[in-house]
C-alpha cells in the first residue's frame, strides 16, 4: 500500500497550496516533491487572479476561487502575500485587439473595473500574490496541515500529480510543448504608466518592482532585445541587474488538466494557476460539484480540444 494518496511535484505556490488543502481539508496523506526556490532567484511567472480567456465560465470559476485563495492567505497568517493592482493589456495587432475586447467584456461582466486606453485597456485592483512574502509561512503551514516535504523524488504515492512547469518539462507527455522565456530585472528611472503592464502581440510582460525597478517577462528567443526595448520609453541602454532564462510549459491555448498515462497533469493554467488550489483540490479529492466539476471534465485530456480552444499568447 503506497505511503501516501497524493505526491504533489512543483516548488510554485499552486503546488505549495494544493498539497496543504488536500491534506488540512480533505483529509489526505499528502508529500510535496519540490526544492524550495532561493529567494534571489527572479521570478519567473505571475501568479494574477486575470485569465487571457474568451471563455466566461473560466472568469466565472477564477472570480470565485480568487476569494477562497484570500480566505487562505488570511487563515494561514499571510496578508502580505496578497495585493490588489492595475493591469494594463495593450495589444498592437487587430486580432489581438479584437481577443483583449472580448476578454474585458467578461471581465467586465463579472465586475471587474475597467477603463479604456489609447492601445487597450486597463483593469482595476485585481488580486496579486506575492511568493516572495510566503516561503517560511508556507513551510510552516504545510507541516502543521501534516504534508511532508522532500526536495526530490521518487515518491511512494497513489497519485502523482505534476503541478509545475519544471515538474511536467521533466516527463513532458504528449500534446505538451516547452517554450523558451527570459527573465530579466531592469534599471528602469523612468516610472511604468501601469504597476503590471502586457504586451501579448510582443510576447512580453512588465512589472514594476520596489527602487525604480522592472521585472520583465519575455517569452521566444527572435529579436527579444527588440521586443523588450519597444515597450520601455528608455533612456537605453537600460541597466540589467539580473537575467535567467527557463521554459515554460505551453498548450494549444486551454488548459489541460487530468490524468495523462499515469500522472495527473496540471497544465497550462497560466498566470491564475495558484488561485485555482482550492477547486483543484476537491477535484483530486472527489467532491467537485456542478459548474466546477463541468469546467474540468471539459479540460480533461481525454476530451476534444475544440470545444475549450482559447486565446493564445505565444510568440516565438
Amino acid at each position: 500500500m503506497p505511503s501516501f494518496d497524493y505526491a504533489i511535484f512543483g516548488s510554485n505556490l499552486l503546488s505549495g497550496f494544493l498539497a496543504g488543502i488536500l491534506a488540512a481539508e480533505h483529509g489526505k496523506k499528502v508529500v510535496r516533491v519540490g526544492r524550495r526556490p532561493s529567494a534571489r532567484r527572479l521570478p519567473r511567472q505571475l501568479d494574477l487572479a486575470l485569465p487571457f480567456s474568451a471563455r466566461p465560465e473560466t472568469w466565472d470559476l477564477v472570480s470565485r476561487t480568487a476569494a477562497e485563495t484570500h480566505k487562505l492567505l488570511l487563515g494561514m497568517g499571510a496578508p502580505e502575500g496578497w495585493s490588489a493592482t492595475d493591469v494594463a493589456w495593450l495589444a498592437d495587432s487587430a486580432a489581438t485587439t479584437s481577443d483583449v475586447d472580448h476578454a474585458i467584456h467578461l471581465a467586465h461582466g463579472i465586475g471587474h473595473q475597467v477603463a479604456r486606453l489609447d492601445k487597450g485597456w486597463a483593469l482595476r485592483r485585481v488580486p496579486l500574490l506575492h511568493p516572495e512574502f510566503l516561503g517560511d509561512t508556507m513551510a510552516k503551514w504545510l507541516s502543521e496541515s501534516g504534508v511532508v516535504s522532500q526536495d526530490e523524488g521518487p515518491a511512494d504515492a497513489a497519485q502523482m500529480v505534476l503541478a509545475d512547469d519544471v515538474a511536467i518539462a521533466e516527463q513532458l507527455p504528449a500534446g505538451l510543448a516547452t517554450q523558451a522565456m527570459t527573465a530579466t530585472l531592469l534599471a528602469a528611472p523612468r516610472a511604468l504608466p501601469f504597476p503590471l503592464d502586457y504586451f501579448p502581440d510582443r510576447g512580453v510582460t512588465l512589472l514594476r518592482r520596489p527602487g525604480n525597478a522592472v521585472l520583465a517577462l519575455v517569452s521566444g528567443e527572435s529579436e527579444i532585445e527588440a521586443r523588450l526595448a519597444s515597450t520601455l520609453s528608455g533612456p537605453f541602454p537600460l541597466k540589467r541587474l539580473a537575467t535567467t532564462r527557463y521554459r515554460r510549459v505551453i498548450t494549444d491555448g486551454a488548459p489541460m488538466i487530468g490524468r495523462m498515462g499515469e500522472i495527473f497533469v496540471i497544465a497550462g493554467l497560466g498566470e491564475p494557476a495558484a488561485f485555482l488550489a482550492p477547486p483543484l483540490a476537491r477535484l483530486l479529492a472527489g467532491s467537485s460539484e456542478g459548474r466546477e466539476r463541468d469546467w474540468f471534465a471539459t479540460h480533461d485530456p481525454a476530451q476534444p480540444r475544440d470545444a475549450v480552444a482559447d486565446l493564445r499568447t505565444v510568440v516565438a
